[in-house]
């Protein structure tokens, strides 16, 4: 995710408070440090969300294929197969065009 200049857009440069709000300033540092904690979360949720669709994209089509060739369930391991190309496409075409949408 391009969330690297939400640090920078918390902080209104030249910021001086007036005489009788000294406590402005420690709520800003407290709203930049919580802007970075969440910043660093949301990077780490996005690389475990696509190594958890990477295993699921190789589960699916591993099992799909499985239950298709051996005849046990061939509807199911054609509709898992179908799944897991889905998610794959997804993978490679829908999330780079949303996070570049986003940012």
């Amino acid at each position: 995710m391009c969330m690297s200049s939400a640090p920078a857009a918390a902080a209104p440069a030249g910021y001086s408070p007036p005489p009788g709000l000294q406590f402005v300033p420690v709520i800003q540092q407290y709203g930049t440090s919580f802007v970075a904690a969440v910043n660093a979360i949301m990077i780490s949720l996005e690389g475990s969300m696509m190594a958890m669709a990477a295993g699921a994209v190789v589960f699916l089509i591993i099992l799909g294929v499985l239950l298709f060739y051996s005849g046990i369930g061939k509807r199911q391991g054609k509709q898992f197969m179908e799944g897991g190309v889905i998610i794959a496409i997804f993978m490679a075409f829908g999330v780079p065009y949303l996070v570049k949408a986003y940012c």
